[in-house]
């Protein structure tokens, strides 16, 4: 009994060395990590805090689009904003909203809250003040009689951003399916073409 005592014992010991998570001091990976994107940041004149302006217009486009306040969602748009929305074509503030508005008022006068989840969002610099951008997108619907939540849709947002006089504007804004089947849609938005089988 003793033994075999003595054998677990070791075998814990030698099995918490193993898989330790402790770095000797001298090595400080978070740090190192931290000095290769802020270099990469550096490189590409893109910093963090301009990455946190376009979430920040993108999330906030999102959440007054659920909410249905287009005279606040427009606000997010430059205005020659162009793209598809869930089929929607659409180009310019003005016809955006006169195209859009038709389905808002479909969602006014039911009894469901429509809420996007994104994530994985993605940045690329571009040039003359762009950045491409793509994410996940979920969209959720919540049943305002019984509280029951239902996932609608899940696929990507994927469009171009601009910088203007300091502010940042969605300039091209496309909701793609969650489908590799649909070929037209993998077209890149500045118009490359869809990746080979």
């Amino acid at each position: 009994m003793f033994r075999h005592s003595l054998i677990a014992i070791a075998l814990v010991c030698s099995l918490t060395s193993l898989f330790s998570c402790d770095s000797s001091p001298k090595e400080k990976p978070v740090a190192a990590d931290s000095a290769a994107l802020s270099n990469a940041s550096e490189n590409s004149g893109f910093s963090f805090k301009e990455e946190q302006q376009i979430e920040k217009v993108i999330l906030g486009f999102c959440e007054h689009f659920d909410n249905g306040h287009l005279d606040k969602c427009v606000a997010f748009m430059d205005d020659n904003i162009r793209g598809e929305i869930d089929g929607v074509k659409f180009r310019g503030k003005k016809n955006w909203t006169a195209k859009i508005d038709s389905l808002l008022m479909g969602t006014k006068n039911s009894h469901f809250q429509p809420r996007h989840m994104i994530t994985n969002m993605q940045f690329f610099p571009g040039e003359n003040d762009t950045v491409k951008v793509s994410m996940y997108s979920s969209c959720l619907w919540t049943d305002l009689t019984t509280g029951q939540i239902q996932l609608m849709q899940v696929g990507y947002y994927k469009g171009k951003v601009v910088r203007k006089e300091g502010k940042w504007f969605i300039a091209v804004l496309n909701s793609l399916p969650d489908s590799r089947l649909v070929k037209a849609f993998y077209h890149d938005v500045a118009g490359e073409e869809a990746p080979a089988k």
